[in-house]
């Protein structure tokens, strides 16, 4: 099921096995992220931990597991 998701909102999804993930350790984990929109940069995933705290530094979209559609909407896959 796709999943729309608006910058400045949070979800808690699966981590993709991507090369950040698998460094960072939390591949194949649940856990929340969070999508920041930088004023004229492009978006970024902050992943989460259980507390709600930052967990490491923020991430793209990709390596997160978020994708964009034609319309430039980001959504992932729940």
């Amino acid at each position: 099921m796709i999943v729309y998701v608006a910058p400045g909102e949070t979800r808690s999804v699966v981590l993709p096995y991507s090369e950040v993930c698998m460094y960072l350790q939390v591949a194949g984990r649940r856990m929340r992220c969070e999508i920041q929109a930088p004023d004229g940069r492009s978006p970024a995933v902050q992943l989460l931990d259980d507390d709600g705290r930052p967990f490491s530094f923020p991430i793209t979209l990709g390596e997160a597991g978020f994708h964009r559609d034609g319309q430039g909407r980001i959504y992932t896959e729940s």
